[in-house]
């Protein structure tokens, strides 16, 4: 099942942008998700690997979206850019959405609506949450 959220696909769940406490912007789930449902899974028309031979040319705008919404790929080392709205969802170290060995990500206990989805960026990210760190601070 996939869900049109604002012209922008979201994989398996319906979800919206709203502020995070967090940091900035923050994925929230719309409906209640029961624990253990998969809410996101790696999707090649929404999830792809930059050909980083490309990006010199690129313009310091899209280096710094990169920058914020990229990461390298602890499986295959690749710089992955989602184009689905999980590319909002913020780091925690408690986070309600944990992964599997196939990285598909699933709720960790029972979701109320409005609960805003994380995930531990340590568990798919060569720099871990360092990147996201970096954001957060400056």
């Amino acid at each position: 099942m996939v869900a049109t959220i604002l012209g922008v696909c979201v994989l398996l769940i319906e979800a919206e942008l709203r502020q995070s406490e967090i940091h900035g912007i923050g994925l929230f789930c719309i409906n209640p998700i029961p624990k253990g449902t998969k809410v996101w899974e790696f999707h090649p028309l929404f999830d792809f690997a930059v050909d980083e031979a490309a990006l010199a040319g690129l313009p310091d705008a899209a280096h710094g979206f990169l920058r914020m919404y990229a990461y390298r790929s602890r499986q295959t080392n690749e710089l992955i850019v989602n184009l689905d709205l999980s590319r909002h969802m913020n780091h925690s170290d408690a986070p309600t959405l944990f992964s599997d060995v196939d990285s598909n990500y699933y709720a960790a206990f029972d979701l109320a609506p409005g609960t805003e989805l994380t995930c531990d960026y340590r568990e798919f990210a060569v720099g871990g949450c360092v990147d996201f760190l970096e954001c957060a601070q400056g």
